[in-house]
């Protein structure tokens, strides 16, 4: 602001301008008289007056001054709150985009892991899958080695036994065939060279339960003898195993042929 006094001095001077200018106008229209006024106390009290409305315009400049000088601030400070609104709302547009980047990179990761763990859990899955597959071959597998090795076995057994059974058929056959023909005696005019087939039916203990010719000699005489030398020779000779004697309690066929 420009100083008062400055300001004052500034009004003086115009103010004597325009005095001096006035004296000079009344003086040309009035004549001499009043050029010789103009250091009378009237002309002194006009001064007076004129000082007191350079004051009054003093006053009034200092106002409008002072009003300009408001505006300025008022527009400087408008200006600098303006400058503070827009860097506060860029910074808040700058954090909002950080911040709906954060958001958008935090919504990213759980979407990646939401996805690895499904993926996860699918593989899981599958591996399980694959797991209860192979478990389930290797049952398989193993069922069916144990089923072969037990058909294995059992043909084995199955075929262990028949040995033995042939074998005790062969020896108790023989056997049998041995006590019927010591107990067998030869009816007068039979041929020699005749056999038959008798089938015999044994109880507990190699008892006779029966004894039929199923296949006949071609001579009664022989059949029929044949037949009683079965009973005479009760009780047969059976295996002690059940399973050997088995075969013998279901009923034989034994071929009677009394000469070698």
């Amino acid at each position: 602001m420009m100083d008062r006094s400055l300001l004052r001095d500034i009004g003086l001077s115009v103010l004597a301008h325009i005095v001096l200018f006035g004296v000079f106008a009344l003086s040309f229209r009035f004549g001499p008289n009043l050029a010789d006024q103009a250091g009378t106390p009237d002309a002194v009290q006009a001064v007076a007056v004129e000082e007191a409305e350079v004051e009054a315009v003093i006053d009034r400049l200092e106002a409008a001054e002072a009003q300009e000088a408001a505006a300025e601030q008022a527009r400087r400070e408008a200006e600098e709150q303006a400058r503070r609104e827009a860097e506060a709302a860029e910074q808040a547009r700058l954090e909002a985009e950080r911040e709906a980047q954060r958001e958008a990179e935090e919504q990213a990761r759980r979407e990646a892991e939401a996805e690895a763990a499904e993926q996860a859990r699918l593989e899981a899955e599958r591996e399980a899958q694959r797991e209860a597959e192979e478990q389930a071959r290797r049952e398989a597998e193993a069922a069916e080695r144990a089923r072969q090795e037990a058909e294995a076995r059992a043909q084995r057994e199955a075929a262990e036994q028949a040995r033995r059974v042939a074998e005790a058929r062969g020896t108790y056959d023989a056997a049998i065939r041995q006590r019927v023909t010591r107990a067998w005696n030869r009816p007068p005019g039979v041929p020699e060279g005749l056999s038959a087939i008798i089938a015999v039916r044994v109880g507990p203990g190699g008892a006779v339960l029966g004894a039929e010719v199923v296949q006949s000699s071609g001579n009664a005489a022989f059949d029929r003898s044949a037949e009683r030398a079965v009973f005479q020779a009760d009780p047969l000779p059976l295996p002690d195993d059940p399973a050997l004697a088995a075969p013998y309690r279901r009923g034989v066929e034994l071929t009677f042929r009394p000469e070698p």
